[in-house]
């Protein structure tokens, strides 16, 4: 049950808190680093979450 939930909310908070973060490093730094980051990021963290809910079954 408790997997469930970490999946979630990483869903929820993780993946749009990685996308901002990734945005945040496309203006300030580097635009193709930023969307490497942004679009890995969220990728990565999608797919924990559905390791976590997978697993939690």
């Amino acid at each position: 049950m408790m997997n469930h939930l970490i999946g979630i909310l990483l869903i929820v908070f993780g993946a749009p808190l990685v996308g901002i973060l990734g945005n945040v490093i496309a203006d300030a730094w580097h635009l193709g680093v930023g969307r490497i980051v942004s679009i890995g990021g969220v990728l990565a963290v999608l797919g924990v979450a559905a390791w976590f809910i997978v697993s939690s079954s």
